[in-house]
């Protein structure tokens, strides 16, 4: 199941997803960076986090975590533990941003994807993403999909 994040039962295994999957692949992060990792309670409440789990109490398989402002939604982080990928929960995820995007009149989706991340990058592509430019300083391509 697709369901909203509760702080006090997901943000350890959020957290830890985070710094097992995430930021492994950043140019611009340590994954002992003590700053980031204290921050990243602030990140989750400057927008929304979906989490897929077994049920309304089971723990996290996996996240996303989207911006939305005016027209665009920015998602921000995505994961799945490894031991539940290809099982459709990161399609699933998306898939429940960009409705929530759609709903609050966002027109196109836009995301960063770390170089290092090639796989990310090819699932993004299947789901309609295309590279819109690259950073060179940060490493990452920006990514766009219309949602119109």
């Amino acid at each position: 199941m697709i369901r909203l994040r509760n702080a006090r039962v997901d943000d350890a295994v959020l957290c830890d997803l985070i710094r097992k999957e995430l930021i492994p692949h950043s140019h611009t992060v340590h994954w002992n960076d003590a700053p980031t990792i204290r921050e990243l309670p602030k990140r989750f409440r400057r927008g929304v986090t979906f989490v897929a789990a077994a049920g309304k109490t089971a723990p996290p398989l996996g996240f996303i975590h989207l911006i939305a402002a005016g027209e665009w939604l920015y998602v921000d982080m995505l994961a799945v533990h490894p031991a539940n990928r290809e099982r459709g929960l990161g399609r699933q995820l998306l898939s429940a941003c960009e409705a929530y995007g759609r709903e609050r009149g966002c027109t196109a989706a836009f995301l960063f994807v770390d170089e290092s991340n090639p796989g990310a990058r090819r699932f993004y592509e299947r789901l309609g993403y295309s590279a819109a430019g690259f950073s060179p300083v940060t490493r990452c391509y920006e990514m766009v999909k219309r949602l119109v």
